[in-house]
């Protein structure tokens, strides 16, 4: 199964406690206004606490924590870790059910003002901000969901978290489509996107979340 294999996506994976704040104020960096300090996050805490030090590569960009960073796989390193407990406790183990998947357009996203991606993990890669510039992502191992470095490729893993990143915010109407892992859940997030009176499709998609 070739994951984003047009290569016109991005993905970001949330709590699904937190897609309420998400479908109100669109998603924001923790330094915004609207950044609800309940947020839940679930990524390494210690990678994000460097983030808000370290700069970007590019001129004036500021620092990397004060973008929101999507991946270009849903299959993501970090989700990986989330749903297999495979770094508790720094990383909490959670449910499949309690992921949403929020997908983005890239034609979309660098309609924004400011944004860069890289060639693997933010801290450790190059950093662009320029489209053409897209032939220096691993697509392969992002589509072909390989990230499990090995002895001919020590570097495979931090390829494979190359990332998108945009400036303080991303509005609501740039939020392409959602997707979850069961019938349950999907049943919930759709009448959220009901009550948040707006057209957002959310779909099942087992494969997203490594089933």
């Amino acid at each position: 199964m070739a994951i984003n294999k047009d290569k016109k996506f991005v993905y970001r994976i949330i709590h699904k406690d937190n897609l309420s704040d998400v479908l109100t104020y669109g998603l924001v960096n923790g330094k915004h206004k609207n950044a609800n300090k309940k947020f839940i996050i679930i990524g390494d805490t210690d990678i994000i606490g460097l983030r808000t030090v370290e700069l970007v590569k590019l001129e004036g960009y500021g620092c990397i924590g004060d973008y929101i960073p999507f991946y270009f796989t849903p299959r993501s390193i970090m989700l990986f870790n989330v749903i297999t407990g495979y770094k508790e406790p720094k990383v909490p183990k959670r449910c499949k059910n309690e992921i949403v998947v929020i997908r983005c357009s890239i034609e979309e996203l660098v309609k924004r003002p400011k944004w860069f991606f890289t060639d693997g993990m933010a801290l450790s890669s190059d950093h662009y901000n320029n489209l053409a510039y897209l032939d220096q992502i691993d697509w392969r191992s992002i589509q072909d969901s390989v990230f499990m470095k090995t002895e001919d490729d020590r570097d495979l893993s931090r390829r494979y978290q190359a990332e998108f990143l945009v400036y303080d915010e991303v509005p609501i109407e740039c939020i392409e489509s959602l997707f979850v892992y069961d019938e349950e859940t999907k049943n919930w997030t759709e009448e959220l996107v009901k009550t948040k009176e707006l057209e957002i499709p959310v779909y099942i998609h087992k494969p997203y979340f490594f089933d």
